[in-house]
């Protein structure tokens, strides 16, 4: 296979066979039925979802959370499946890098701007905070909302000539060869 046969639309699609034979729930279940450490290294699973909101993040929010046991881990996980649902309803959001570490889960999302995270925020997780302040649910948690301080380039190689392209500004065409570039991904 050439670089010319890659699909460049999307990182993985539906149409991608499950890793070993597994269903994306069977890994997961595996993943957490089973946790890895290798020396200060702890594995578990991670997915992302994108929205189609090409824009760079104005806005990038980090959060762990962490379950006392694992009753608590699937209930969270099943409020983050209603919350990244309100988020891909959010036309400001971007993506979201979420998994679970044992029974330590995680979050980083990226949002166009502040304004579009709060509305998304407003929804269902609002909802879950209410959950987590009035009742005794979960071990411990952190959040916050970090701002770019400076956002550096997006590359792409050129798919005939094979130069690397700043492709900030979407144009397209590659500046050595003038073949036209592989769809720009997504920042985040």
């Amino acid at each position: 296979m050439n670089r010319h046969d890659h699909d460049h639309d999307h990182d993985q699609d539906d149409s991608t066979p499950p890793a070993a034979g597994l269903s994306p729930d069977d890994f997961i279940a595996l993943a957490m039925a089973n946790p890895m450490t290798q020396g200060r290294a702890s594995y578990g699973y991670a997915m992302r979802v994108a929205s189609d909101n090409p824009a760079p993040p104005g806005v990038i929010a980090l959060t762990w959370i962490t379950g006392k046991d694992a009753g608590e881990r699937q209930r969270i996980r099943d409020h983050a499946r209603q919350n990244v649902a309100d988020f891909l309803d959010e036309p400001g959001f971007l993506s979201i890098v979420t998994g679970f570490i044992g029974l330590r889960g995680f979050t980083v999302t990226a949002w166009q701007d502040e304004a579009s995270m709060q509305r998304a925020l407003s929804r269902h997780h609002a909802e879950a905070m209410r959950e987590l302040f009035g009742e005794d649910f979960i071990a411990s948690v952190w959040t916050s909302v970090w701002r770019p301080g400076r956002l550096n380039r997006l590359w792409v190689r050129c798919t005939e000539c094979a130069h690397l392209q700043a492709d900030d500004d979407n144009h397209r065409r590659c500046s050595t060869c003038g073949a036209e570039l592989p769809p720009r991904p997504a920042y985040w």
